[in-house]
């Protein structure tokens, strides 16, 4: 037990200390992300016309990623044209990639690969899931880890 507890402490250390000059903190511009959809072509946030953009950084094997993505499919229906979703990949293979999206058939979150973790360094990303939200080109929040869907669903209607 005093292993986990200095494990954490250790791990916390270490997030608190990462720096990175693009750290997407909340209030700054968005970066532009480096990532392709999985016909492999690039996709630009600045293309997309939706005011509020999702971005979740997500792997295989992380439970409440693939538990966050169905909700967030789901409540895009319900705002056409007001927001984007994009579930980022850094950590898998694009074969695995493509393999959870038949599994979850999502109709409206597009699937990205970061191939280069350049997305995930941008954003300072180093734990999965880490959701940032996205209005008008500026970072409104930050969310690392698990966050009840109820919670998350009250900040994005809040910015519609």
């Amino acid at each position: 037990m005093k292993y986990l507890y200095i494990f954490i402490a250790l791990l916390l250390l270490n997030a608190c200390s990462f720096e990175n000059h693009k750290s997407a903190k909340i209030g700054e511009v968005a970066a532009e992300i480096s990532a392709k959809n999985l016909l492999g072509n690039k996709i630009n946030l600045n293309d997309d016309k939706n005011n509020l953009k999702v971005l979740v950084f997500f792997q295989n094997g992380c439970s409440s990623c693939l538990k966050e993505l169905p909700y967030l499919d789901d409540f895009i229906q319900n705002y056409p044209n007001k927001i984007s979703v994009y579930a980022i990949n850094s950590a898998n293979d694009m074969q695995t990639i493509q393999s959870l999206a038949k599994k979850f058939d999502f109709k409206n979150v597009k699937i990205l690969k970061d191939d280069l973790k350049i997305t995930q360094d941008r954003y300072a990303v180093f734990a999965t899931p880490t959701t940032i939200i996205i209005k008008n080109g500026i970072i409104k929040d930050r969310i690392l880890g698990k966050t009840p869907w109820e919670n998350l669903k009250s900040k994005l209607i809040s910015l519609l």
